[in-house]
C-alpha cells in the first residue's frame, strides 16, 4: 500500500509541474508575440510620420534666387541685410570672381556665397537663421563663410594701407583756423577697442578686460578720412592698448611714418617717438579751469579740445564700423581662430565701401567734426604718463633721461603756446 501511495504522489508532482512549464512557456511566447507587435506599430508609425513630415527646405526661391530678389528690391532692405548698396555689393562680388578669389559651384554662386558671409556679418545672425533663409544645410553655411572670410582677409594689404604722407590730409585743409599749421604732419589716430569674443578654456581668464566681460582687443590706425591704415586683432581683452602698439610695431609690422609726420594717441600711450598725446586732465591748473566762463581756460584746455577734435576720427571709424557689422558688438561661438579674422575682414570691407559708395547712410552719421572725445583714459593702463604741471617732463624716474619723450614734450608745449595766442585773439570755441 505505502509503494502505491508514493507512486501516485510521484505522478501527481510530474503533473504538476508539467503544467507549470506549460504555462511559462504559454507566458514567454504571448510576451513575444506582444513585444513584436509593439516593435512593429511603433516602426509604422514612425514610417508614417516621416512620410507624412514636411521638408526643412521647401521654399519655392533656391538661396541663389533670393539673393537676386533682395538685390533687385527696395534699397532700404538690401542696405538692412548686408550694410551696403547692391552696386556696392555687385562691385565687390564682381572684383572676387574675376580674381577667381571665388568660384560659382553646382549649389551655390559667388553672388550667394559673398551675401551669405555679408548677411552673418553685418546682422550678427547665426549659421542656422542663415541655413533656412537660403535653403543650404548648416555645414554648408558654415563653409562658405570661413572661405569668404579667408578670401576677404587676403586683401588685407591692398586695401589697409599707410596713409599717404606726401600731403596734407583733407580734414586739416579745410579747418585752417583751428589745425594749421601745427597738424600738417600728421597722418592719422591710433586707439584700440575691444570685440567680444568666446575663447579656449583652458586659457579663459586672460581674455577678460577690465569692463569683466571676455573681449579681444583689436589696435587700428586711421587716417582723418576715416580710413582704416592698420589693424592688428587678436589680443587678449586684459592686454594694455600701449603694449600692444609696442608689440605691433616690433613684430607685426606696422608702419611707422617717415621723420616729421606723427599720429595722434590718446593719454594712455606714450608722448615719444612719432606718437603726440594731449597733457593729462590732473596737470591742469585749478583756479584757470575755474575761471573759465564761456570757453576754454588754458593753452592745456587749447591743445587738448583740438587735438581730440582731430583725433576722434579713429573713435568714428570705430562707430561706424561697428554700426556696420554687429557681428563685432556681440559672443559667437566660432573658433578663437576665426574670431581673430572677423575684425581684419570687416575692416577690409569698411575701407571699400568708404573708397567706393557715395551717399552711405550708416558713414553720415559719424563723419561730423563738430565735437571732442573726452574720457579715453584707460584706468587699467600699464603705464602712467604724469607731464608735470609745466609740462617739462614727467615726474617718475623712469622716463626723465628719454630723448624721444622730451623732444615731443617741447613740441606739444610750443603748438599749445601758439595755439592759445591765436585762440585769445581769435576763439574758434564758445561753450553754450
Amino acid at each position: 500500500m505505502d509503494g502505491a501511495n508514493f507512486a501516485s504522489d510521484d505522478e501527481q508532482n510530474d503533473a504538476y509541474y508539467d503544467n507549470v512549464a506549460n504555462n511559462r512557456r504559454n507566458y514567454n511566447r504571448n510576451r513575444n508575440r506582444a513585444l513584436a507587435r509593439a516593435v512593429v506599430a511603433v516602426a509604422g508609425h514612425r514610417l508614417n510620420t516621416r512620410r507624412q513630415s514636411q521638408p526643412m527646405h521647401n521654399s519655392t526661391l533656391t538661396g541663389s534666387m533670393r539673393v537676386e530678389e533682395l538685390l533687385n528690391g527696395h534699397e532700404e532692405i538690401i542696405q538692412g541685410m548686408i550694410s551696403m548698396k547692391a552696386e556696392m555689393f555687385r562691385s565687390l562680388s564682381n572684383l572676387l570672381a574675376s580674381r577667381g578669389l571665388l568660384k560659382t559651384t553646382r549649389n551655390m554662386n559667388v553672388n550667394e556665397q559673398l551675401f551669405i558671409f555679408l548677411a552673418i556679418c553685418a546682422r550678427g545672425e547665426t549659421n542656422r537663421h542663415i541655413s533656412y533663409l537660403f535653403q543650404h544645410s548648416v555645414e554648408t553655411t558654415s563653409r562658405w563663410f570661413y572661405k569668404v572670410l579667408q578670401v576677404i582677409c587676403s586683401l588685407k594689404d591692398e586695401f589697409i594701407r599707410p596713409a599717404d604722407y606726401t600731403s596734407i590730409q583733407n580734414l586739416i585743409m579745410e579747418n585752417l583756423e583751428k589745425y594749421r599749421p601745427w597738424f600738417d604732419g600728421y597722418v592719422g589716430a591710433i586707439d584700440g577697442t575691444h570685440i567680444p569674443c568666446a575663447p579656449r578654456r583652458e586659457n579663459a581668464d586672460a581674455w577678460i578686460n577690465r569692463k569683466g566681460y571676455h573681449s579681444q582687443n583689436v589696435l587700428a590706425a586711421c587716417s582723418f578720412d576715416m580710413l582704416f591704415t592698420y589693424i592688428l586683432a587678436g589680443y587678449e581683452g586684459s592686454c594694455h592698448d600701449a603694449r600692444m602698439l609696442e608689440e605691433a610695431i616690433a613684430f607685426h609690422g606696422f608702419p611707422l611714418p617717415p621723420p616729421g609726420k606723427f599720429y595722434l594717441v590718446d593719454s594712455g600711450y606714450a608722448n615719444k617717438d612719432c606718437f603726440l598725446s594731449p597733457y593729462r586732465r590732473e596737470t591742469y591748473h585749478i583756479p584757470e579751469f575755474r575761471r573759465r566762463r564761456n570757453g576754454l581756460g588754458n593753452r592745456r584746455e587749447v591743445f587738448n579740445y583740438t587735438h581730440s577734435s582731430l583725433r576722434n576720427c579713429i573713435e568714428r571709424t570705430f562707430g561706424v564700423w561697428k554700426a556696420r557689422f554687429k557681428i563685432l558688438k556681440g559672443v559667437n561661438n566660432y573658433p578663437i581662430d576665426k574670431q581673430k579674422m572677423i575684425p581684419v575682414a570687416c575692416a577690409v570691407v569698411h575701407n571699400f565701401i568708404r573708397m567706393v559708395q557715395v551717399g552711405d547712410p550708416i558713414l553720415e552719421q559719424y563723419v561730423a567734426d563738430s565735437k571732442p572725445v573726452r574720457g579715453n583714459v584707460d584706468v587699467n593702463a600699464d603705464y602712467v604718463f604724469n607731464d608735470g604741471i609745466d609740462g617739462t617732463g614727467p615726474s617718475t624716474g623712469s622716463h626723465q633721461h628719454d630723448p624721444s619723450r622730451e623732444a615731443m614734450n617741447g613740441m606739444r608745449d610750443h603748438i599749445a603756446n601758439e595755439m592759445w595766442e591765436r585762440y585769445q585773439v581769435a576763439p574758434w570755441y564758445k561753450q553754450t
